[in-house]
């Protein structure tokens, strides 16, 4: 699932990714990056200073950096966006 600018960025809301077995977060980050290029690599790109306001999901819990390496079961729910803006 896609939030905020990701879903601007994608055109999509969610999708269904199909990776290799034993994937982890951080293999998903890269393809997701690979697949949407320059649209999305601002925000996933663990360089860039956007990305330091991404949230990261899976499952339902919430990723830090140093869950890069977990591994994504099959039908997994991975979100990523900005968190909402408050004013």
């Amino acid at each position: 699932m896609y939030l905020s600018l990701l879903r601007d960025a994608t055109g999509k809301r969610d999708e269904e990714i199909e990776i290799p077995p034993d994937s982890t977060v951080s293999t998903l980050i890269s393809l997701l990056m690979e697949k949407y290029g320059d649209k999305i690599k601002p925000f996933l790109d663990p360089g860039s200073d956007i990305n330091e306001g991404i949230i990261l999901s899976l499952n339902g819990e919430l990723l830090s950096p140093s869950d890069m390496g977990k591994k994504i079961s099959e039908n997994a729910e991975f979100m990523v966006g900005l968190p909402p803006f408050g004013g």
